[in-house]
């Protein structure tokens, strides 16, 4: 048997699984542990049944008996620790039982599987309130589109900031925004954020500029769904808008990415397809 242990908010929550389905290709023995998400509250619990209407194939125990059984019986893969290596993901191992933990944010982990994952993470309209499907049918039929992304919230926790939450500042927007205006003629801008008053201060959008700052809570996956039918994305350095942006079916799109993700990465981003525009984060 092989476990995964879900954990993180809807962005991280997909990396996870995008893995669990490679690996439940090569061995059907595979399953999530859900676990440790009933006691998960900085976001909104494991949402990804609620959103993509997947089939339910988990693994929930007492945490106490969860413990017990990874000490005793399992061996743990921590993702961290392998340094990019899929040795322990692609091929056999000793013990039978293997737990792995991480958040998988790499392509590698789910190449070659990409259509079944965009089947997989296909956004159930009926789920969404009337005000955001016709938002959505608008913005896709629009070729200016473009989706701007700013996290702030708790990205800007002490706890987050130094290492994320002050990568994707003023600077990156705006060499992001010349860079639109210099490929997309006539773009038209769709702002997502928690603090929009913050981004109507620093950012000198155009006075067409649509805000989107009515989903909360659990419909914040509404944003997701919103920003992938967008024709081009402006995103953060943020799992939320990096699956809007990779959701997104335009084949001419244009996705303008943070050249860091964090801090002391050296700017080597292992989650961005090559045809990803990569913009300076600096001045």
């Amino acid at each position: 048997m092989r476990l995964i242990k879900m954990t993180g908010g809807l962005g991280n929550q997909m990396f996870i699984y995008a893995l669990y389905l490679r690996m439940k290709s090569q061995y059907p023995n595979t399953r999530i542990d859900l676990s440790d998400m009933a006691h998960y509250h900085d976001h909104y619990g494991y949402e990804l049944h609620r959103i993509f209407n997947l089939p339910e194939d988990e693994m929930t125990l007492p945490q106490w008996m969860k413990k017990v059984m990874e000490f005793l019986f399992f061996r743990t893969i921590l993702e961290r620790h392998e340094h990019g290596s899929l040795a322990h993901y692609d091929g056999p191992v000793r013990w039978p039982w293997v737990y792995y933990k991480g958040f998988y944010q790499n392509l590698m982990y789910f190449q070659g599987h990409e259509a079944e994952i965009r089947q997989a993470f296909r956004f159930d309209m009926e789920k969404a309130n009337e005000r955001n499907r016709s938002l959505a049918e608008e913005i896709y039929r629009e070729p200016q589109s473009v989706s701007l992304h700013v996290r702030r919230g708790d990205y800007l926790n002490p706890k987050f900031y130094d290492q994320i939450g002050c990568v994707c500042q003023i600077p990156y927007y705006r060499h992001a925004m010349d860079e639109v205006s210099r490929l997309v003629t006539g773009a038209h801008f769709y702002v997502f954020s928690e603090d929009v008053e913050w981004v109507r201060e620093n950012l000198p959008l155009p006075e067409d500029t649509v805000f989107v700052d009515w989903n909360k809570g659990e419909d914040s996956w509404q944003d997701m769904m919103l920003m992938s039918q967008c024709h081009h994305n402006i995103i953060c350095n943020s799992t939320f808008s990096w699956w809007a942006a990779w959701l997104n079916d335009h084949a001419d799109k244009l996705v303008f990415c943070p050249d860091h993700w964090f801090v002391n990465d050296g700017g080597k981003v292992s989650l961005y397809p090559d045809n990803w525009i990569r913009i300076p984060t600096d001045d």
